[in-house]
């Protein structure tokens, strides 16, 4: 099953300004209703209190019934409470009733919501995909892939989680004796990727360089605090991400 759609993709370089009533009470930082803040300030997370880049964060508003709506495309209308991009901290968060504290009123948040935000993550990651493909900055197939990453030109590796071993141990050879900064990611299944590429049968892919890597790093490193980028039956690859 292909998880749940998310909101329209976004860039998650604007950065909130801190409201000083808000730290003042709680230690905790949210944006004004309006959302619409000034770039270049500090936001923080609400289970640490420590403060982060935006792109190790996941965003959430509250909906007017009350109940807590996981924004991660960072888009939302509303006041945005920001959690780091992990199980941990989420966890923290619902069983100390932070957010409630952030959003200073009754807010409907369980356990339920670290499976959702973990597939919102998924299908983001997915989403880019495909439009890497569109945009023509993604390889596919094995012989094109296994010279692709031969030739130094890969910035991230993608191999299907169920794929052939064979094939998969071979192009991961190419990868370290390369010694590239060639990352790995095993995260998705056959079916996840042909989907997202618009392929019969997506088993091998790399993503060169350019801005769409970048998008794609950053939403890798975000879904990392969920599940771990390379199955762990497999030997863990030069490039993997920790």
């Amino acid at each position: 099953m292909s998880p749940p759609q998310n909101n329209e993709s976004a860039s998650l370089t604007d950065i909130d300004a801190l409201s000083a009533s808000d730290e003042a009470e709680t230690g905790l930082v949210c944006e004004t209703p309006s959302g619409k803040l000034p770039k270049d300030v500090a936001r923080r997370d609400i289970a640490s209190g420590e403060t982060t880049d935006t792109d190790d964060l996941i965003r959430f508003v509250v909906a007017p019934d009350g109940q807590l709506v996981p924004d991660v495309a960072h888009k939302l209308p509303g006041r945005g409470i920001w959690v780091r991009s992990d199980r941990a901290s989420l966890e923290t968060a619902i069983k100390r009733n932070i957010f409630a504290k952030a959003a200073k009123r009754q807010v409907r948040a369980d356990a339920v919501l670290i499976p959702q935000v973990h597939q919102l993550l998924r299908r983001r990651c997915l989403d880019l995909l495909g439009l890497a493909r569109r945009e023509g900055v993604i390889v596919t197939g094995f012989e094109k892939v296994l010279n692709t990453v031969k030739s130094g030109k890969a910035a991230w590796l993608i191999e299907a989680s169920d794929g052939a071993e064979d094939g998969r141990k071979r192009i991961l050879a190419a990868v370290k004796a390369t010694g590239s900064v060639t990352k790995v990611c095993g995260s998705f299944s056959n079916a996840d990727l042909s989907l997202a590429l618009g392929l019969e049968n997506a088993i091998h892919a790399a993503l060169l360089p350019g801005r769409r890597v970048e998008r794609w790093s950053a939403e890798m490193k975000r879904l990392s605090g969920f599940e771990a980028p390379v199955p762990a039956a497999w030997e863990k690859p030069p490039g993997s991400v920790p």
